[in-house]
């Protein structure tokens, strides 16, 4: 295998994939599809494997999306906060001259 290269198994196949820095990151990407994929095949009655990697990849979308969201409001809320902290740093300073 060339360096760079990792091989991983998913959902019973195995695929080479291209690992730039972190073998350990590709690894845990690939377990992840791997059990939400068999997390479906055990909730579905599905014979297609690639029907079971389509859910599977919108599962994983909407978590994704999900994750963008309450990302969004933790970072507005932390804006918020630190206008608040200004104005309150601006009104002391201010007040000291």
């Amino acid at each position: 295998m060339a360096p760079g290269q990792i091989r991983v198994n998913i959902f019973g196949s195995e695929y080479t994939l291209r690992a730039d820095n972190d073998d350990n990151m590709v690894e845990k990407i690939a377990q992840y599809v791997d059990e939400k994929m068999r997390e479906i095949d055990r909730n579905q009655t599905l014979k297609s494997t690639t029907r079971v990697a389509i859910l599977a990849a919108l599962n994983i979308a909407e978590e994704l999306f999900q994750e963008r969201v309450y990302r969004k409001k933790l970072l507005d809320q932390l804006n918020e906060e630190s206008k608040k902290i200004n104005n309150e740093l601006t009104e002391v300073l201010s007040e000291q001259n």
